[in-house]
């Protein structure tokens, strides 16, 4: 809550939840198309993620899609131990 509030930063993990139709893999995230590749990997190192991570298109710069951000939770999960207990209350209550 606090992210969509706008009280907290969190790069994104535009990585996190790839797109795949029938023109192959989109990248770097499913609002953004900057190409379709055959492959997954093709498409993952044809992209600068750290660019997209930081905000640097402006595209992003307001962003607050679910996709970018679970991720970042998800991998931060056990690394502030305030954090996480908060995260595991809110889920149990």
């Amino acid at each position: 809550m606090e992210f969509l509030q706008g009280e907290r930063e969190l790069p994104c993990t535009a990585w996190g939840m790839p797109t795949y139709n029938v023109k192959g893999w989109k990248g770097p995230c499913y609002l953004i198309t900057n190409g379709h590749y055959q492959t997954y990997r093709e498409m993952h190192q044809a992209t600068d993620w750290e660019y997209y991570r930081t905000k640097q298109d402006v595209r992003c710069r307001d962003c607050k899609l679910h996709s970018g951000f679970e991720g970042t939770v998800a991998l931060d999960f056990g690394k502030n131990l305030k954090d996480s207990w908060r995260m595991v209350r809110h889920y149990v209550a």
